[in-house]
């Protein structure tokens, strides 16, 4: 199977010449924002990004927040022009180009702005009196475990159903032995993990997740890494290698192993130039204040954010012209 990011790398940056080097952006700039749902960790950069974002477009702009269940329903919702910007996984980005996976029909015209805010890593994890070491072993042993994942339409719940893949396994599998699969919301999955209604949830998280981090104080957790099968499986569908360090969340002693994935801000073709060279530079701007504020966000360089590989789309044309100003492209 063919991997979805590096055909994206020589399309990632793309002309801009055309653009006038006088002040862009002089009219107030009115974006919808697709973020993520109430109280997570995307939701909350929407709050911080749209408080910088104000503080830096010209007067009488505007930045409506919608929530969202992340990743593929944001990508959906920018393809419909139902949203200006909005945060992407890059391998959700690049699935959209195919077609593969939740996308039926190739979505053409997203273009990347900001890419490699954070880094993500898939979470797997079990109450911390389980028996269970492995993914592997629920087929191994046909346990009759309860899954969590997230909402139907959430990279939380597509990449619980591509590990469960990657170790022989589907929903219908799960529940052959006995077990179950729910796709909540974090709340819901929270609630029903520290109730000992869920024996593991799936999903994905970054560091001082408040979600993750809540689990790992009652009732306790365990991480569990994926294996090399399971890890270079993933790496086909456009994720990379990644390890949580240890001590990430409480009681975490040892390293997990895995994959990973940044989130990127991304708009549509049809955004002028003008708003996407001002929304990128004031971004770009308030990428310090935005560090201080969010400890997953620490990794985040200038340079990563046009890094091909967290956009996995090509640049807009504004952006690019930012980029170039600063000396990060030529």
């Amino acid at each position: 199977m063919k991997k979805f990011l590096t055909k994206y790398a020589a399309v990632a940056v793309i002309g801009a010449m055309g653009l006038s080097g006088s002040a862009l952006a002089a009219e107030p700039v009115n974006v919808k924002f697709a973020a993520g749902p109430t109280g997570t960790t995307w939701y909350a950069y929407a709050g911080a990004l749209r408080g910088e974002l104000l503080q830096r477009l010209p007067e009488g702009s505007t930045v409506d927040i919608q929530g969202t269940p992340m990743a593929i329903a944001n990508t959906k919702l920018l393809a419909a022009k139902r949203a200006d910007i909005g945060m992407i996984f890059p391998p959700v980005a690049a699935w959209a180009q195919q077609p593969f996976g939740p996308f039926e029909r190739k979505i053409e015209n997203i273009r990347g702005l900001v890419g490699g805010l954070d880094q993500y890593y898939q979470r797997i994890t079990v109450q911390t009196d389980s028996e269970i070491q492995s993914i592997a072993e629920i087929k191994e042993k046909k346990l009759p475990v309860r899954i969590g994942t997230g909402p139907q339409g959430s990279l939380n719940e597509y990449i619980a159903k591509l590990i469960l893949e990657a170790n022989g396994l589907s929903y219908e599998d799960i529940e052959s032995y006995g077990g179950s699969i729910g796709k909540s919301n974090l709340s819901i999955l929270q609630d029903q993990f520290g109730d000992k209604k869920l024996d593991m949830i799936i999903g994905i998280t970054t560091a001082g997740h408040p979600n993750t981090a809540q689990l790992s104080i009652t009732p306790g957790q365990r991480f569990l890494s994926l294996s090399e099968e399971a890890s270079a499986y993933l790496e086909k569908f456009g994720f990379v290698r990644a390890t949580m360090p240890a001590n990430m969340f409480e009681d975490q002693e040892q390293t997990v192993e895995g994959v990973g994935f940044s989130t990127s801000l991304y708009a549509t073709e049809t955004m002028s130039d003008e708003d996407a060279y001002a929304i990128t530079k004031a971004v770009m701007e308030g990428r310090e204040a935005l560090q201080r504020s969010f400890g997953s966000m620490k990794g985040w360089t200038a340079e990563g954010s046009a890094e091909p590989a967290n956009l996995a789309a090509p640049l807009h044309p504004g952006a690019q012209k930012y980029y170039s100003e600063i000396g990060l492209l030529k």
